[in-house]
């Protein structure tokens, strides 16, 4: 077994094309698992040598270090089943290592529904817990009732319910207290099999009173269709998404900042109001602005595009940009790609 462990384990590893932000990033140490088992022979091996492990998914959500020490290790798993299912909906447990898009149109093609705003979202089955990930109105929270993983500390199987996973905008227990401590496995997701499209949020409020409420596959297309065309392609435009989190700001600093800028969209929150930090980019004048290496899209200016720069380039034109919006309203924007070290 130890041999077959040093096979898989490979020293100074390229993780070029393991980081859609496109930086030119080496592995000490790298491994892909495809079940738990190797994970455990992984982290032996990783004992044994006295590194520490670090997970990684698509690598559509990091900004990665030039150089990234440990072992990184990479779970492939796509195993999917159906673990419950009535005429009303169904619980389905789908490997980490399962394309977060292709899982989100297998549903469609078997009926279940719900995550059709979540489409063509980069990156993995197991990322999606630990970002939260969100798009149109529409959280992954609200569908997730287990999470399965590995800690690191020891290889024990551990599993929390959707309710303890500590989701909130962008965030979860898996980006804070769990973080380098955990690697998950696999997600369970109870999806509905009656559909109930979510449009409330432009463009596609305007798609649906042009065209009609759309089918679940529809709106998936829809979606889509918006996001290709206003996020580039890593593979032609290297870039990690969306940068910034959309700011939620108290309901008195909005009412401050409205006065300044009549046309500011806005969503009430419970905790105040939520700002488009992309419009509040744009609204500056900065899309298409270089800052060395790295350039606000033209098109999104909530997207960073990486022409052949490092992380320190990446963080400092980032650093450049929330200088800019402190400055203008007041408001602080915060990262949402995790740092890879």
């Amino acid at each position: 077994m130890e041999k077959a462990v040093v096979l898989k384990i490979e020293s100074s590893y390229s993780l070029l094309n393991l980081n859609t932000l496109g930086i030119d990033a080496e592995a000490e140490f790298f491994a892909q698992a495809s079940s738990v088992d190797e994970v455990r022979d992984c982290l032996a091996f990783a004992v044994a040598n006295q590194l520490l492990v670090k997970v990684l998914g698509g690598g559509s959500n990091i900004v990665m270090a030039s150089h990234v020490k440990g072992l990184v290790l990479n779970y492939s798993n796509t195993a999917l089943q159906v673990v419950n299912e009535t005429t009303a909906d169904v619980t389905v447990k789908v490997g980490a290592g399962y394309n977060w898009h292709e899982f989100v149109l297998f549903c469609l093609s078997r009926g279940w529904f719900g995550l059709e705003n979540l489409s063509y979202i980069p990156g993995t089955v197991g990322a999606a817990p630990v970002q939260n990930i969100g798009a149109y109105g529409v959280e992954v929270k609200d569908f997730i009732s287990a999470v399965h993983g590995i800690r690191l500390s020891d290889g024990e199987p551990f599993m929390m319910v959707g309710e303890s996973c500590g989701f909130a905008y962008r965030e979860s227990c898996f980006k804070q207290e769990l973080d380098g401590k955990v690697l998950i496995t696999e997600v369970e997701f109870s999806l509905s099999k009656k559909p109930c499209v979510q449009v409330g949020y432009a463009p596609l409020d305007k798609m649906a009173k042009e065209k009609g409420l759309p089918t679940p596959i529809e709106l998936s297309n829809w979606v889509v269709q918006v996001r290709k065309s206003k996020l580039p392609d890593p593979v032609d435009m290297p870039n990690a998404g969306s940068f910034f989190k959309n700011p939620v700001v108290s309901t008195e600093q909005f009412q401050e900042l409205i006065k300044r800028f009549p046309g500011m969209p806005n969503y009430p929150q419970n905790s105040g109001v939520k700002l488009p930090a992309g419009w509040l980019i744009d609204n500056l004048g900065m899309k298409g602005q270089s800052f060395g290496l790295v350039q606000i899209h033209a098109l999104q200016a909530l997207v960073l595009i990486n022409n052949g720069g490092s992380s320190e380039d990446v963080l400092a034109a980032a650093s450049m940009i929330k200088n800019s919006v402190q400055k203008a309203y007041e408001v602080q924007l915060e990262q949402e790609p995790r740092m890879f070290f």
